[in-house]
């Protein structure tokens, strides 16, 4: 992780720039993500958003143009104070392995053993998957969490949440292909996870969402009152190419994708008013992302310094990978800790 900071006006702004794949690797040991998996050169980049530019509807006279330039600036502010990244080397596409289907049974599972250890899938296809020391999982449907509560409990103090928001390119995947989809829930649906009963006073909960409009009302409006939420900030995580420039220029027009998605960050309602502000000081996240669909970058390295436990108790709902200090709970938990996603160090770990 890294802190960066303009001296601007704006005193104690930052920025804080997340190696999504540092920071894996530093958790795993002697497994690290394979470099493949984080390659975003900014040509191939460059096309694929001209190729997109030109299928975009053309604006309706009247309507707003709403300029990105300002966010734009602020940005290219913060990226020229990033490091030079070193050139990756040139490998060849890595093969997708998270897209095979995935048909674990429900089942949990935890390592306390002090090093990373391997956990061989209980089927036909003999998949192996890595479970890193200080990390738990459910292999469990979150919208029947309910079931697991007496398992969880007591609360936790860093709750972060990817859910599967309702979108037009995860309706496609599923008519494409059954299994590169994740069922998508309803915000009644997601109202009814019983995030209060997980939380205490000093707990933060971090919510992945989309740019849509409409999830981001229902967040703010629906579901963070029905968790028993108080808004503490929202940011956005900007994606960058491997030679750290944004994927594509912030689009003008909201409803055409964007080179970011947003960050909510909330505590307990019953917090005290100043509780979590100092959060407020960080206007965005950078990272280079994953290839794959909803990798998102790890939180806790930016957010423990909020948190005051040094050892901090965290939870993931909707995870599809795990952390050390979390114990993750989803119907894919276990999807992105294939092993072939990964290579191995010398020393390996043992089997269990």
């Amino acid at each position: 992780m890294l802190k960066l900071t303009t001296n601007s006006l704006k005193d104690n702004k930052i920025a804080v720039f997340l190696d999504h794949r540092k920071l894996i690797d530093e958790s795993y040991g002697d497994f690290k993500l394979r470099t493949e998996l984080f390659q975003f050169q900014a040509k191939r980049q460059a096309q694929e958003d001209g190729e997109k530019r030109s299928r975009k509807r053309k604006r309706k006279a009247g309507e707003e143009d709403t300029s990105s330039s300002e966010d734009l600036q602020l940005v290219n502010r913060y990226l020229r104070l990033l490091p030079k990244p070193l050139v990756p080397d040139v490998t060849p596409p890595i093969a997708r392995h998270w897209e095979d289907s995935y048909n674990l049974p429900q089942l949990h599972g935890a390592n306390e053993s002090g090093k990373l250890q391997r956990f061989q899938c209980p089927d036909d296809t003999g998949r192996v998957y890595l479970i890193p020391d200080r990390a738990s999982f459910y292999n469990h449907n979150v919208d029947q969490l309910p079931a697991l509560l007496p398992q969880l409990l007591p609360a936790y103090d860093l709750i972060v949440l990817d859910p599967p928001w309702r979108n037009k390119y995860i309706r496609r995947l599923k008519r494409a292909k059954q299994e590169l989809g994740y069922a998508m829930l309803h915000n009644d649906q997601l109202s009814l996870i019983p995030i209060s009963q997980l939380t205490h006073p000093r707990s933060l909960v971090a919510i992945w969402c989309t740019n849509s409009a409409q999830h981001q009302t229902a967040l703010e409006q629906q579901l963070l009152p029905s968790w028993h939420l108080r808004l503490l900030h929202k940011l956005r995580w900007y994606k960058l190419t491997s030679d750290h420039q944004l994927i594509s220029p912030p689009q003008a027009d909201v409803t055409q994708k964007q080179p970011y998605e947003m960050l909510y960050v909330a505590c307990h309602a019953d917090a005290p008013e100043n509780y979590g502000e100092e959060i407020r000081n960080t206007e965005m996240l950078l990272s280079v992302p994953s290839i794959v669909h909803s990798h998102k970058p790890p939180l806790l390295d930016w957010l423990r310094e909020h948190l005051h436990p040094n050892e901090p108790n965290c939870l993931e709902l909707f995870a599809r990978y795990l952390q050390p200090h979390f114990t993750s709970v989803g119907l894919e938990v276990l999807k992105l800790m294939d092993e072939r996603l990964y290579k191995v160090g010398k020393d390996e770990p043992k089997n269990i």
